[in-house]
């Protein structure tokens, strides 16, 4: 008596080829996906940082009368306010060299109006044309040489004098504007940090301080007498 064979059944090979596959496939990557949440985590809190120097810069505006006159010096004192206060606010948002990602408003969980996008986009004009860079088309300034020979005959010597554009952008309602959405991207940041805080408070156990970070402020090691090893603090090389 002759035994058949039972034929092979070729969907139940795919199906068993295929489970073997899901079984033997590649998990996600969680290394990746944990340095990106660091990286992420991050850009919040060097993005507070940000926000918080733009919100003193932006009090100290306050103290600009718009209908007072001021000397040169103390328009360049609020211009130096201003031009903090903008490239504090828009620096999250721009690639630092350092690879970190860039701050966006959905990092945040905000969405903001149409009003405050507008005025956010307009900081940012601000920070690439005016404040960080010198673009010609903005440039405001007047030149006139003028001749301070002493005796006639003399060869003339002549100096240059110049007037630039001393005033300030961000007066008045523009500035209350400016104010409510630097307040605005702050809190976001705060509620977002406070809530991975009470999730992962493990992961905010975090110091950096890169060597070239020390290097920038001039700061060498101070060593621990006790241990003759540097400690972390440091003080300024003369």
């Amino acid at each position: 008596m002759l035994l058949q064979l039972p034929r092979h059944n070729s969907r139940g090979r795919d199906a068993v080829q295929e489970g073997k596959s899901s079984i033997m496939s590649t998990p996600p990557d969680q290394k990746k996906a944990t340095l990106h949440a660091d990286a992420r985590r991050r850009r919040l809190l060097y993005s507070q940082n940000d926000l918080q120097q733009a919100l003193s810069a932006c009090e100290f505006l306050y103290e600009c009368d718009e209908d007072a006159s001021y000397t040169k010096v103390e328009l360049r004192r609020f211009r130096c306010f201003e031009t903090t206060l903008v490239v504090a606010y828009t620096r999250p948002f721009t690639q630092s060299r350092g690879g970190t990602m860039p701050l966006t408003m959905k990092m945040a969980g905000l969405k903001l109006s149409h009003e405050k996008r507008a005025l956010h986009a307009r900081l940012v004009e601000m920070r690439n044309t005016i404040m960080a860079h010198s673009d010609e088309e903005m440039m405001r300034m007047t030149t006139q040489p003028f001749d301070v020979s002493n005796e006639d005959g003399e060869p003339p010597i002549y100096l240059i004098q110049t007037v630039f554009d001393e005033g300030i952008t961000l007066t008045g309602r523009l500035l209350s504007d400016t104010n409510e959405l630097l307040h605005e991207v702050y809190q976001a940041i705060v509620h977002t940090l406070y809530k991975e805080l009470q999730a992962k408070p493990d992961s905010f156990a975090l110091r950096v301080d890169s060597e070239a970070a020390k290097a920038v402020r001039n700061i060498k090691p101070w060593s621990d007498p006790t241990h003759g090893e540097p400690a972390a603090r440091g003080e300024r090389s003369e």
